[in-house]
């Protein structure tokens, strides 16, 4: 049986936004939903962690966290080919560590809430990898059901 899905936030569709976007959309109208501050701010830290570390990518956002339902379990997303936005120029093992660790899908969900995919795909394979992506975020767990889902420029 598949889960129950809520209202969803967004038209079917990607929706380009900033931080501050989706904060707009999926906190502020829930006030008093301090599960949903807390994800945001999760999500707020290890973005800004990652840009302070000099990592850049493409993040598409989804989950119950961008539907009406009342305190969502985490915020679902997949980091589109994270890089160094300065080449690897001056990348010690320490800094790379740091990266790891933010990159890492269990750390990502324990500490942050995320349930984090990466996503490196080769050139000739984007266009399936983004396929099968918007399969997944573009639809209810009915899977007929059209929701739209966040992407975020690191």
């Amino acid at each position: 049986m598949a889960k129950p899905d809520f209202p969803p936030l967004l038209q079917p569709g990607m929706h380009n936004m900033t931080i501050q976007g989706l904060h707009a959309l999926a906190v502020a109208p829930f006030g008093a939903d301090l599960r949903r501050q807390d994800l945001h701010q999760n999500l707020a830290r290890w973005y800004g962690a990652l840009q302070a570390l000099g990592i850049g990518g493409t993040l598409w956002l989804d989950g119950s966290f961008l539907t009406e339902k009342p305190s969502p379990g985490d915020i679902d997303c997949v980091l589109w080919n994270p890089r160094w936005v300065n080449g690897h120029v001056n990348v010690t093992a320490a800094l790379r560590q740091q990266v790891d660790n933010l990159l890492n899908r269990a750390a990502a969900e324990n500490i942050f809430n995320l349930d984090l995919y990466i996503e490196m795909s080769p050139q000739d394979d984007v266009f399936h990898r983004e396929a099968y992506w918007r399969g997944v975020l573009g639809f209810g767990h009915d899977r007929v059901s059209a929701k739209g889902f966040a992407e975020i420029h690191l």
